[in-house]
């Protein structure tokens, strides 16, 4: 199973492959340091399709430039840079994820760089079960096995 956390060390690992000396921030509060990154994932949808889950995300990265009041070069460096890093795909736990769509933007003087992808998961997976759902080995939503019922035809 690709978790949410797999995912997310993932995206890290890129950004911090290309952005080598840039630290990342875990929550956004006040006082956190410049430059820095906050990378955030969201589940748009997560539905079952056949023995497999898809699932639509998007990640949201943001990038706080070194001067809140020199940020404009800085911020065009940033997105040029996270554009050759995520636009097409990008690779987790040997699997290669496919980015559908990147949007890149300076919101009160911080890079917004979003960018949307979907994968098939094994639902046996995501589900913990193990077992084929339906395949009627005891796995969620699997039927039990029928007895054979033997008859001497007097009732």
């Amino acid at each position: 199973m690709l978790s949410r956390s797999k995912l997310n060390r993932a995206i890290n690992e890129r950004i911090k492959a290309g952005f080598p000396d840039i630290p990342f921030q875990s929550d956004v509060e006040e006082g956190f340091q410049r430059p820095s990154f906050f990378v955030v994932l969201e589940t748009a949808s997560s539905k079952a399709v056949m023995g497999s889950v898809l699932r639509d995300m998007t990640c949201r990265i943001r990038y706080f430039p070194s001067d809140r009041h020199q940020f404009k070069l800085e911020s065009y460096d940033a997105q040029d840079r996270l554009e050759a890093l995520f636009s097409g795909s990008f690779e987790a736990e040997g699997r290669v994820i496919i980015v559908s769509e990147c949007r890149p933007e300076v919101i009160d003087k911080v890079v917004h760089f979003d960018f949307d992808f979907t994968f098939y998961d094994d639902k046996s997976e995501v589900d913990g079960s193990g077992a084929d759902p339906g395949s009627g080995n005891g796995g969620a939503g699997g039927s039990q096995f029928m007895e054979e019922i033997i008859s001497d035809g007097s009732l």
